[in-house]
């Protein structure tokens, strides 16, 4: 059996393979009929020789190769993504008979070995790869990170014998952002505290979920994103108590200002929540998504009219004409009043 996963999400694709795993039957002779190939130095000559060889003691043969359609295609970045650490092919130059030779061996494969072909990013439509998978009869898999992050936890919730109410799912898709792996170990833990006896909330969030270093980071933006006024002015009294510099806040509030006329911008030119992800650099869907349902509660006009006025902040407290707690607690009051 032929299997190709790709995309970024890990933590989905680990359960898979996993659950492959385990479908392999006796524990005891998985490991003796299991194999675990790096693409990026792989010749076809190497994975034949584990794709080739009969079972032991075992029905099935699994081999689970990463990066080799990414290393045909020339080069291929190191596991953590460093340029720096880039491998070349070492074989044939010619990359393009490489993958045909791939491909016309997958045809002629042993039916007792499962071929699993991971690639870490989204493959191409038109890769020649995932028509002859599909071809083949294979199982081809996309892993993406969800857009719609709220609803992947309300579905994981259940997984654990759990109900959580939406604003909870909310609140925690903040406060995590899209790490799955993350999210379902803190869904497993309030799984547990409410033990089936009611749904998940809030308050359980509160008190079981700490706030990342991240949600720290961004929780005052998020706030006045969401022109909630409340949590604005309680996050901004917990920065100010933690030692965060006044002007340092009223920056990170400019920033995400400029953020969200960028992405309100880019949505009205017609991009997807997609095509903003990538022009952004941002490793999901969802952080595009979140932005435009904030850029949403604004006009363009009320966005641009704010970024005026916190340059004349800037100059007013920097002359001695305004002192900057006054103009964090003017300038939150201005984007959280509906």
């Amino acid at each position: 059996m032929l299997y190709l996963f790709h995309g970024p999400d890990d933590f989905s694709r680990a359960e898979k393979i996993a659950a492959l795993r385990a479908a392999m039957g006796d524990p005891t002779t998985v490991d003796m009929n299991m194999a675990l190939l790096d693409g990026r130095t792989l010749r076809l000559s190497d994975l034949r020789q584990h794709t080739d060889a009969m079972p032991f003691l075992a029905a099935r043969r699994l081999v689970i190769v990463t990066g080799y359609l990414a290393f045909l295609g020339g080069r291929t970045e190191g596991a953590d993504g460093d340029p720096a650490k880039t491998v070349f092919n070492p074989s044939s130059p010619d990359k393009v008979e490489q993958l045909q030779d791939l491909l016309d061996y997958m045809g002629r494969m042993p039916p007792t070995t499962d071929l699993v072909l991971v690639e870490t990013k989204a493959l191409d439509r038109s890769h020649a790869a995932l028509k002859a998978v599909k071809a083949l009869g294979g199982e081809i898999v996309l892993f993406a990170v969800s857009e719609n992050l709220p609803g992947w936890i309300i579905r994981r919730a259940t997984e654990h014998g759990a109900v959580i109410e939406p604003g909870a799912a909310d609140l925690l898709a903040r406060l995590v952002g899209p790490d799955l792996r993350t999210l379902n170990n803190e869904l497993e833990k309030l799984a547990l505290y409410v033990a089936g006896q009611r749904p998940i909330n809030k308050a359980d969030i509160d008190l079981l979920v700490p706030y990342t270093e991240e949600a720290d980071q961004f929780g005052l933006s998020n706030a006045i994103g969401q022109r909630n006024a409340r949590r604005a002015y309680d996050q901004m009294h917990k920065e100010l108590d933690e030692g965060s510099n006044p002007m340092a806040i009223l920056g990170s509030i400019a920033a995400q200002i400029r953020a969200l006329i960028e992405v309100k911008d880019m949505a009205e030119r017609g991009m997807s929540p997609t095509e903003i992800a990538q022009a952004k650099g941002w490793k999901s869907d969802y952080a595009a998504s979140a932005r435009l349902k904030e850029a949403a509660n604004f006009s363009m006009a009320r966005l641009e009219q704010t970024l005026e006025m916190l340059l004349e902040m800037d100059v007013a407290i920097k002359t001695g004409r305004m002192d900057s707690l006054l103009a964090l607690d003017t300038l939150i009051a201005r984007l959280c009043t509906r």
